[in-house]
């Protein structure tokens, strides 16, 4: 037995062939899929998927590398959190990777999108799920800042 514990079923490559896709995780014995978020304009779909396939739990976030997309507030990402089959916030967290023009310094939208999902996480006790590329010390310092803590060990 398996659990994908981070999948994009919601892409359009996957959500296409959703049922073959089902019938190809019971033949690797990959018995339950968390559908990670990545848009709030992608939670319904990603929603749908958690209701439509009892298999399949999702998650409620913004992707940090989204732009142009509507940016949540720590009560959009809540309200969504309270919902069947919700069972993290995110994905969610900072990535400098892809800077281009840009520096660090005009990051900032990221690093307070992302303090808005921990702050969510950590008022509906669910887990973050975190992205974190070329950023490793900004995502520390975030989650320390919140005073955020590990529930495993070795942390």
């Amino acid at each position: 037995m398996f659990d994908d514990s981070h999948c994009h079923l919601s892409f359009p490559e996957l959500h296409e062939r959703i049922d073959d896709v089902q019938r190809e995780m019971a033949a690797a014995r990959v018995e339950r899929a968390l559908c990670v978020c990545t848009t709030l304009e992608e939670f319904p779909l990603v929603h749908g998927l958690a209701l439509r396939y009892p298999n399949l739990w999702c998650s409620a976030g913004v992707h940090p590398d989204n732009e142009g997309v509507t940016e949540p507030s720590v009560q959009d990402l809540l309200e969504r959190a309270a919902l069947p089959r919700v069972v993290a916030i995110g994905e969610t967290g900072l990535d400098y990777y892809r800077l281009g023009e840009r520096t660090v310094d005009q990051m900032e939208w990221q690093r307070e999108r992302f303090r808005r999902h921990v702050e969510a996480s950590q008022t509906s006790g669910l887990p973050l799920i975190i992205h974190t590329r070329s950023a490793s010390d900004d995502t520390i310092a975030i989650l320390r800042e919140a005073r955020a803590t590990c529930r495993w060990t070795g942390c």
